[in-house]
This record gives structure tokens, sequence and C-alpha cells, in this order.
């Protein structure tokens, strides 16, 4: 009875011991299940980002023509002010902000119109000058500017956007500054009047010599 007690408690022992190794050894298991599956989840979270960003890079800066824009985004800042006298020796300049990143690939052209009327929206005149904004006065705005001979009239910058803008193929591809309208002044007309005059008795002199 003795020895037959003793062999149950080895094997009630025995029993615990087998049963404590396989909760331990299930705890050990699940908490590498679980350790691995964050890993891989947050691998996979990584990614996710990265494709995301990479696709909105993609729509903002590239056109059908995959051709880049380099996110520079230029407007009006101020004009030529004539007073309504055509300048004698200043040429007709307009300064233009760039709002947007630094310019370096696309380029950004521009025309100077004499237009029929200053009604908005402004509509295309003959094209007396036109160019390339390059010259960048100081941080982020550039000047364009004219130096054709301009009689009196009425006139307007005309800035048009780079290939790659999103508005470049819509009807907001270019805008228009204000118009500058010139006048001749009173003293101009009077020396003008003058060497008509003068003209008019020299032709009548030589005309009475004949």
């Amino acid at each position: 009875m003795i020895r037959l007690s003793r062999s149950r408690r080895c094997r009630k022992r025995n029993k615990q011991t087998v049963i404590g190794l396989q909760i331990a050894l299930i705890i050990y298991l699940l908490i590498g299940l679980g350790s691995q599956l964050n890993q891989n989840t947050n691998a996979s979270f990584h990614d996710v980002e990265r494709s995301s960003f990479s696709m909105k890079a993609g729509t903002k800066f590239k056109d059908v023509n995959d051709k880049q824009w380099d996110g520079s985004d230029l407007t009006f800042k101020k004009q030529t002010s004539t007073k309504g006298k055509i300048p004698e020796s200043l040429p007709l300049f307009a300064e233009v902000n760039n709002h947007g990143d630094q310019m370096t690939t696309s380029k950004w052209k521009w025309e100077l119109h004499k237009v029929e009327s200053s009604s908005k929206p402004l509509k295309d005149g003959k094209v007396i000058d036109k160019g390339t904004v390059s010259k960048e006065i100081h941080d982020g705005v550039y000047r364009i500017e004219s130096t054709r001979e301009l009689s009196e009239g009425k006139y307007a910058f005309k800035l048009i956007k780079p290939k790659g803008h999103p508005d470049f193929k819509g009807k907001k591809s270019y805008i228009w500054s204000k118009v500058i309208e010139l006048k001749e002044s009173k003293e101009k007309e009077s020396s003008k009047e003058t060497r008509d005059s003068k003209e008019e008795k020299k032709e009548t002199t030589k005309t009475k010599q004949d």
C-alpha cells in the first residue's frame, strides 16, 4: 500500500510538471506569434505610406506628355505707371511674383499686346513684343520689360503658363496685367504741330520760288 501511494504521488507530480511545461510552451508560442504579427503589420504600414506619397507626387507634377513642372506659380505684382503719357526713355515693364517653388526648368513666356479695349476679359491684340521670364531682381520677384518704341494706345502684358502647369490646357493658361494707356503729352503734340507748320511753310516758299 505504501509503495502504491508513493507511485501515485510520483505520477501526479510528473503529470503536473508536464502540464506546466505545456502551458509555458503555449504561452511562449503565443508571445512569439504576436511579436511576428506586429512586425509584419508595421512593415506593411510603412510600405503603404511610401507608395501613397510617390503616387501623389506623380499626380501633382507630371502631365500627359511626361514633362515635369517645377512647381513655380507666377502672378503680376506691379507695372509701369505712366499716368497716361508715353514714356520718353523708360521702357514698359511689369514685375511678377513667384508664389510657388523655385523656378528651375519651366519656361514662363510673356507678350506685350496692343489691345483695342480695356474691358474684361481682355482679348488678344497686336503683339508688340515678347520674351521669356528670366530676370530675377530679388528673391522670387522677376522683371519683364519692353524697349520697343510705342505709339498712343492701350497695352497689356500677357503671362503664359508653362507646360505641365495644372492650368496649361485649360481656360486659365495665361493671365493679363492691368491695361496701360498711353497718350501723347501736350508738349509733344505742340512740338509736332510746330514741325508740321514749319514744313508747310517751307513747301509754300519753295512752290512760290518755282
